[in-house]
This record gives C-alpha cells, structure tokens and sequence, in this order.
C-alpha cells in the first residue's frame, strides 16, 4: 500500500469498532465520497495557493487565482453540507473529517483570513469541534488561525549562526 490515502482507509477498516469508516457499508461509501472530493477538489487547488506561502514552490499569479477561486467553490460545499451535518458522516469523528481537516489546517493557518473565513461559518463551526479534540491537538498542535495583513510566512528553521574564521 502506498498512497497515505489508501493507508489511511486499510487502517480505519481494521479497527472497525473505533468507527473511522463509519458504521455501515453506506457511511463507508460516503467517507470514500469525501475522501476523492478532498483530494481532487480541495488539496489539488489549496497545495496550489499554500505551497508558495511556504517557500515550497514558486507562485505563478494566474494559478493562484484560479486556485482560491477553486477553493472557494469546495468550502462552498462543505459549507452547505454542514449546516444540517455536525460531522461529515454520521454522528462522530471519521476519516471524512480527519482527512479534510488536514487538508484545511495549511490554509487557515497561512492564508484563510477573517473576512475569507466568514462566509463559511457552518465550516469554521466544524473545524473548531475537530482541532479542540485532544486526538486532533496531539498530532497537529493548538491551531492559530491566520488573522490578515498578506499572507503568512510559514515558519522556517533558522539557519545556524555562522563561526567567524580563526584569525590566521
């Protein structure tokens, strides 16, 4: 197995009693919806406006354009489908809401600000309920949402001082 995707659903599906994969085949097959809308609708764009905050690439301005505008249209979504859903499937925490929540910490950390964040209020709800989840803020820490003023720079290791050459 070697996508984190498929890795990810193996390990949900051995320990069916935690309730990762849902409680039946249906909630599993909408986890699975879930899982391609996140990789194909949500991490495709969002890498594509994040990853130059981050230094990991070069930005190319019409690509990130499209992108926000790309992402715009999948929170839409997820907007609309929390209003009536406290979790993305069922009635607790399953890979649906671990995958997408990962996918979403990059963006709210880096460049998600208040104004950009407000019209998803159902989203903002829902991502609150998962990060404050002890499980979530063991692996991903307290999140900080970016608060404005162009985007964030993501943090970077500070280089070792340089040692001044021994006088000859």
């Amino acid at each position: 197995i070697f996508s984190s995707t498929a890795i990810a659903r193996y390990i949900s599906r051995m320990s069916r009693h935690v309730g990762l994969y849902g409680a039946n085949i249906l909630e599993g097959g909408m986890i699975d919806s879930w899982l391609e809308f996140c990789t194909h609708e949500l991490e495709v764009p969002l890498s594509t406006w994040v990853l130059p905050v981050m230094g990991a690439m070069t930005e190319v301005p019409e690509a990130t354009a499209a992108a926000k505008e790309d992402v715009k249209r999948a929170l839409t979504v997820l907007d609309s489908h929390l209003l009536h859903n406290t979790y993305m499937v069922g009635n607790q925490i399953t890979l649906a809401d671990i995958a997408v929540c990962c996918a979403l910490t990059d963006g709210m950390r880096l460049v998600f600000d208040g104004s950009f964040r407000k019209p998803y209020g159902n989203l903002m709800r829902w991502f609150d309920l998962c990060t404050m989840q002890p499980e979530f803020v063991s692996v991903l820490g307290t999140q900080t949402l970016y608060g404005g003023g162009g985007a964030a720079k993501a943090d970077k290791k500070e280089a070792a001082p340089k040692k001044e050459a021994a006088p000859k």
